[in-house]
Formats: structure tokens, C-alpha cells, sequence
């Protein structure tokens, strides 16, 4: 084959694998774009809707707290009533 025909087989295949290869960038892209938008609102959702880690803690804090304070009450009021029935 001479250097002419060479070149056009070459040319041809660069032709084939860019056809391929463009779109397929092209779509890989787009769908990176999409991705990246998508965890983007998650995220904004995620920090709107959900507490962090310092409000659960708070919170539970809180509730052994409250239950402290209701066993001691429950506590006073048995201790209380077995004193009147002894």
C-alpha cells in the first residue's frame, strides 16, 4: 500500500473513533452536570430538614434530664406512701 492509502485508512479510523468518542464525552459530561446539581440540592435539603449531630445531643441530654427528675419524683412518692402504711 502506498503512504496515500495508508493516510486514508488512518484518517478514517480517527473519523470512527471520534464519532464515538465525542458524543460519548459529550453524554458522560451532561450526566456529571446532573449528578453534581442533584447532590448539590441533597445536600441543601439534608442541612434544612435533619438535625446535626449537637441538637441530638442536646436533646438527649434534655431527656435524661426529665426522666432523672420523674424517677426521683416517683421515687418520693412510693418512699412517701410505704412511711403512711407502715
Amino acid at each position: 500500500m502506498t503512504l496515500t492509502n495508508w493516510l486514508t485508512v488512518i484518517i478514517g479510523l480517527v473519523g470512527v473513533v471520534l464519532t464515538i468518542v465525542v458524543p460519548l464525552v459529550a453524554y458522560l459530561n451532561s450526566v456529571m452536570h446532573r449528578t453534581r446539581n442533584e447532590l448539590s440540592d441533597h445536600k441543601t435539603h439534608v442541612a434544612e430538614n435533619y438535625a446535626t449531630k449537637t441538637d441530638v445531643k442536646e436533646l438527649g441530654d434534655r431527656m435524661e434530664r426529665q426522666m432523672e427528675k420523674g424517677f426521683e419524683s416517683i421515687e418520693k412518692l412510693l418512699t412517701k406512701s410505704t412511711k403512711e402504711t407502715a
